[in-house]
């Protein structure tokens, strides 16, 4: 066994069943996946224990037959908590150029807003809907504009915080590194014919950069406050 690994691991998870997926790298379909049921669902702590036992036991299996250990990987959920949520954010500045910088400290202060007003609740995905700069729309930020007036149309992609935590908790004691968490609900929506029963097809197609209008972001470590601390990949 060996810790290289030739491409990416996700897993799909549903109120019934996880499923664990390998793409290799440059491919867009899974070589390899395993799948089982789960009893009840993860939200149920009596049940616990049992769900860590089999994802414990299925990726020691899929760990043997690829030959490498499995220690990071995507997460895809399907949760009946999912919610699309619409939040503005405005400022008015001096006449000045538009950047970067001031689109981030927009995010990160609706972010900071939202978390006061719905604590129960974890962002799975950001999507600027459209830019109101000085009353006309974007669809995507402009090049090189002056500006006074700004608003930004954000919609928070959501499921329960309780679901994430529990989730954490679960991969933590596989000693699995959570790269990434999707909403299913939300990824589905990019698929054109793909059939994806593992809820990984879809989330790997997000990870990609399948919606230009997203906004990816690194999760802020424990001690600091505020949900986000870095907000990346909108202007590339």
């Amino acid at each position: 066994m060996t810790n290289f690994k030739k491409g990416d691991f996700y897993f799909g998870i549903s109120d019934n069943k996880i499923y664990i997926c390998f793409f290799e790298t440059g491919k867009n379909n899974y070589s390899d996946v395993v799948e089982f049921k789960i009893p009840d669902s993860l939200t149920n702590n009596l049940n616990f224990k049992i769900i860590q036992n089999l994802l414990k036991k299925n990726i020691r299996e899929l760990e043997k037959k690829l030959g490498f250990f499995l220690n990071d990987g995507n997460i895809s959920i399907k949760s009946e908590s999912y919610q699309r949520i619409l939040f503005s954010v405005k400022n008015i500045f001096d006449e000045q150029m538009l950047d970067k910088k001031i689109i981030i400290n927009l995010i990160q202060s609706a972010i900071q807003q939202f978390e006061k007003n719905e604590k129960n609740l974890f962002i799975t995905h950001i999507i600027i809907n459209k830019y109101v700069i000085d009353d006309k729309v974007y669809k995507y930020l402009p090049n090189e504009i002056r500006f006074k007036k700004i608003i930004l149309e954000i919609e928070f992609i959501c499921v329960e915080k309780q679901l994430i935590e529990k989730v954490k908790k679960l991969f933590n004691e596989c000693k699995i590194n959570i790269n990434k968490i999707v909403s299913y609900d939300y990824a589905k929506k990019f698929l054109i014919s793909d059939r994806d029963d593992t809820m990984c097809i879809s989330a790997k197609k997000v990870l990609n950069g399948e919606n230009q209008s997203e906004v990816y972001f690194i999760e802020a470590m424990p001690e600091k406050k505020g949900i986000f601390n870095k907000v990346f990949g909108l202007f590339d």
